[in-house]
């Protein structure tokens, strides 16, 4: 009985409880829907980045005074940006590769795929050390430890298109806009919690579609103006372990076993693995002809390209590839999916059975 009391003097303050159901919002308080939110606006922000960058390309000294304009706009009031229509703020023939370029930006899809993975392990032993009562000094020592773990995947894909994102993703609703209240910077802890560089993903894919003339439909041959889809994977590792030995030392007893200590030792772990495989892609057809794009992009001259409805969307089509299922609602999306799938395709191994 002493040592079973000693033993739940030292550790009780060990045993903080080991989560059944091991999720994100254990460590940092948020769930997941609250970073899948995060997330998205950030990519909104990549976007607006982006889009202002261009504008501030144009509105150059004595040049395009809708861009100077608009800059100055965007740049007191971000919120603005929902509103900005290309067609309507760049009409006219001689603006026609203007709206071609942000058309581009609009027809953009993202995928992202969401691989989390929450491990806990909990260690508790405990130990007393009695003293017998003869009169030759006897010590027995008694221990006994338990060790419990738990583990959960979760595993998830969605799609976004830029025209909603940077148009109606942060719609006022219930008194309260989407983006309202997220973080808004980095979390060096906990990654996938606050920014992971969206924005360096994206100028990444742009800057290979349009921006650096790398587009495949720079060819003369190639007139359907297509992007190469593009796809980045990245993996963040939180592992947080905390122990601890504490003791308790005892007064003597006048007879029997007289327990002289007790010692009880703890430990928590929790290694979070969580992977974010980000596809983009512009749409294949419909959209503004890319590869007429990236000689404007610098030198503002360009062949003609076809015209697109901003925000159009199509009805939800549902994709079972090799290794994610998820829902697209547009061609670019379907091929930001396929980015995707096809990076994650690459990671199977095949083992071959023990012979």
């Amino acid at each position: 009985m002493y040592m079973r009391c000693a033993a739940a003097l030292v550790t009780a303050s060990l045993i903080g409880g080991c989560a059944i159901h091991p999720v994100p919002e254990d460590v940092t308080g948020l769930d997941t829907a609250d970073i899948v939110k995060q997330i998205r606006c950030e990519t909104r922000d990549a976007a607006r980045r982006v889009i202002r960058e261009r504008l501030e390309r144009l509105a150059g000294p004595g040049r395009n005074l809708t861009a100077q304009s608009l800059l100055a706009q965007f740049q007191e009031n971000p919120e603005a940006m929902d509103g900005f229509d290309p067609n309507a703020a760049f009409p006219g023939l001689e603006n026609k590769q203007i709206r071609n370029l942000f058309t581009a930006i609009y027809s953009t899809a993202i995928a992202y795929s969401f691989d989390l993975t929450m491990y806990e392990a909990d260690k508790l032993s405990a130990g007393a050390t009695l003293l017998g009562p003869w009169a030759n000094p006897f010590t027995l020592g008694l221990g006994g430890n338990a060790d419990r773990s738990r583990q959960n995947q979760r595993a998830f894909t969605i799609t976004d298109e830029f025209s909603f994102l940077l148009t109606r993703l942060n719609t006022d609703k219930f008194g309260q806009r989407y983006c309202d209240g997220r973080i808004t910077g980095p979390n060096y802890v906990y990654p996938v919690a606050g920014q992971i560089g969206i924005y360096n993903t994206l100028y990444t894919f742009l800057q290979l579609s349009i921006f650096e003339n790398m587009s495949p439909g720079k060819n003369a041959a190639d007139a359907s103006g297509k992007s190469p889809p593009f796809a980045d994977k990245l993996t963040f590792i939180t592992d947080v372990s905390i122990s601890a030995t504490p003791s308790v030392t005892f007064a003597p007893f006048k007879s029997g076993f007289r327990p002289t200590g007790a010692t009880g030792t703890g430990s928590l772990g929790r290694k979070d693995t969580h992977d974010v495989t980000i596809g983009l892609a512009m749409e294949p057809a419909g959209g503004a002809a890319v590869a007429s794009l990236s000689g404007f992009v610098y030198s503002g001259a360009g062949l003609p390209g076809p015209r697109v409805t901003l925000g159009k969307t199509g009805v939800g089509q549902t994709l079972v590839l090799n290794r994610i299922t998820a829902t697209a609602t547009s061609r670019a999306a379907q091929l930001a999916l396929f980015a995707i799938d096809q990076l994650k395709s690459r990671e199977i191994q095949l083992i071959p059975a023990p012979q």
